[in-house]
């Protein structure tokens, strides 16, 4: 049974407070909530048509929850890739561009290779500061799978910037030299 006007109309009255306060718990902010819920609800209508009027509620919390994980993950990516761009600009004013450069993208190369849950964690711990703890308690798993998820990031990052650590100590050599 597909959701009329009226029908979608009464869910978005029923749920949208409600939603509207999970979103901020799981982003810790305001500033993105309304947008990410336009765009749930906006999916809704769209698939009013293959929604059971049943299930609606289901449907709408697990998209909130999904849409807000890919922001987290997504504002991440955006982060490191931030302080990567500034770390790389520093050296660039000491003539290593290319290299720096190089490492920019690798290091997004690798962090976009990330699997979803694992980026969030990783992104929730290091650039958000929340414990392991915190973030098992935010995203609803064991604090032991956090330490693996990060264990799993870290281990990853680290075997995919090994090529990259002789052209960083060539960089770190050049730079003491040129001081």
């Amino acid at each position: 049974m597909a959701l009329d006007n009226v029908q979608y109309r009464q869910v978005f009255d029923l749920h949208y407070e409600a939603l509207y306060g999970y979103a901020c718990s799981i982003l810790r902010s305001e500033v993105y909530v309304e947008d990410i819920l336009q765009n749930v609800f906006i999916r809704l209508w769209e698939t009013r048509a293959t929604i059971n009027e049943v299930s609606v509620k289901a449907y709408l919390y697990t998209a909130v929850r999904n849409a807000c994980l890919n922001h987290l993950k997504h504002k991440g990516v955006q982060a490191v890739y931030a302080h990567t761009a500034r770390v790389t600009g520093d050296e660039a004013d000491r003539g290593n561009t290319v290299e720096q450069k190089e490492l920019g993208e690798q290091i997004q190369r690798l962090l976009n290779r990330l699997p979803e849950k694992c980026a969030t964690v990783f992104y929730m711990c290091r650039q958000l500061g929340l414990s392991y703890r915190q973030v098992a308690e935010e995203l609803d798993l064991s604090v032991k799978t956090v330490e693996n998820h990060m264990t799993k990031a870290l281990k990853f990052l680290r075997g995919g910037l090994a090529a990259y650590l002789v052209s960083l100590l060539l960089l770190f050599i050049h730079q003491l030299f040129n001081l």
